[in-house]
């Protein structure tokens, strides 16, 4: 039951991510829409992360945009220290309907944590580029690290855990192009992307997700 929910997990995160668009007003909001492949939007729950931005550079271009946090419990236990596993994800950048999703370890409190998983998506129809695998590939330690420079306990998130908030910097990531990408020579897609400059503040989450995850199924 703890891995379903688990898998279920981005699938909640995507779905909220669409709640919170259809909720606000402007025209001036950037659009996000589901785009990780394989995935479907599940029914809105209550949600479980806050939406901020990220910015990075991907081929000299300056990219800022929306951004989620999901944080669940590192099951696979990655690194001592280092109990949890965050998924930061930004969909549907303006500037090429850019896509952007990063794993990274993380304990409670700032320092240098390991990159365990990274992918990018960018393009629309037959010109979309697809770099990395499916919610960023199964977690593995890498040579990447994310800086966390500051991270806030923000007390009780009333369903017996805590809620926090972390602000962090990425120098530079390198993913490889996803191999059926690179089938059709005709097209020259690059087989790597470079993603440079990554920063982002104030992203929040909850410290027992599983746990508030599990009194949703339950109900």
């Amino acid at each position: 039951m703890k891995k379903f929910i688990l898998f279920l997990l981005p699938v909640f995160l995507f779905s909220c991510k669409d709640k919170n668009k259809s909720s606000s007003g402007g025209d001036n909001t950037p659009v996000q829409n589901n785009r990780q492949p394989g995935v479907q939007p599940a029914p809105s729950a209550e949600p479980a992360t806050t939406h901020s931005s990220v910015n990075y550079t991907v081929d000299g271009v300056e990219i800022t945009n929306y951004a989620s946090l999901l944080v669940t419990k590192d099951e696979d236990k990655l690194q001592p220290g280092t109990p949890y596993l965050c998924i930061l994800t930004s969909n549907n950048a303006k500037n090429n309907n850019e896509s952007f999703l990063i794993k990274f370890l993380l304990n409670t409190k700032p320092g240098t944590y390991p990159v365990v998983g990274m992918s990018f998506m960018r393009g629309k129809g037959d010109n979309e580029e697809v770099f990395g695998g499916m919610l960023g590939g199964k977690s593995k330690i890498t040579d990447y690290k994310m800086n966390i420079t500051e991270c806030k306990d923000l007390g009780d998130n009333g369903y017996g855990g805590h809620k926090w908030s972390i602000s962090g910097t990425c120098d530079v990531v390198k993913i490889k192009a996803a191999g059926f990408m690179l089938m059709d020579k005709t097209k020259k897609h690059p087989e790597e992307v470079t993603i440079e400059k990554i920063s982002f503040r104030n992203l929040t989450f909850d410290d027992n997700i599983e746990e508030r995850m599990e009194k949703i199924f339950k109900k």
